[in-house]
């Protein structure tokens, strides 16, 4: 056990430890997992993150793009007033439309993001089952999933 070596990161400072040989206290040897554990409850914010390394660029490339298309018609959501924290809408910056085709687009916008979401949440839990990994319930848990591209074989 003389080589344990354990990395941590606090998500909300991005501050990053590292734990070699088991500090001591007194004149006993803490293993990792309690020093780990007292600095967890020292600060009392703990998020895990969930890295999904994908096997196929094609997969890789499909989620970048949907992310993609829905942080594009998050903006717009966001000029009409969607208050995305809260999931509600401020009508003060809903725009007035002066014609019906106008109203149209918007309401055309709306659906287009709605259906991007969607799309996006049903190729993540897809993923999430070709991988073994269940997403929504990692993500009700508080953890981030993270989909990262296939990693580069440099003997090929």
């Amino acid at each position: 056990m003389k080589n344990q070596y354990i990395k941590t990161s606090d998500i909300g400072t991005n501050e990053r430890r590292d734990y070699r040989d088991a500090p001591t206290e007194g004149d006993k040897h803490l293993l990792l997992s309690e020093t780990v554990k007292a600095e967890i409850l020292e600060h009392k914010v703990f998020k895990r993150s969930i890295f999904i390394i994908l096997e196929s660029k094609f997969e890789y490339d499909r989620i970048k793009e949907l992310l993609d298309s829905v942080m594009y018609h998050k903006k717009l959501m966001n000029c009409y007033g969607l208050d995305m924290i809260h999931n509600k809408w401020d009508l003060t910056k809903f725009p007035v439309t002066k014609t019906d085709g106008q109203m149209e687009g918007i309401q055309c916008d709306i659906q287009k993001y709605n259906e991007t979401v969607h799309q996006y949440h049903e190729y993540s839990k897809h993923l999430g089952l070709e991988y073994g990994i269940d997403i929504l319930g990692e993500m009700k848990k508080g953890c981030n999933v993270i989909f990262r591209p296939p990693s580069i074989d440099y003997n090929g």
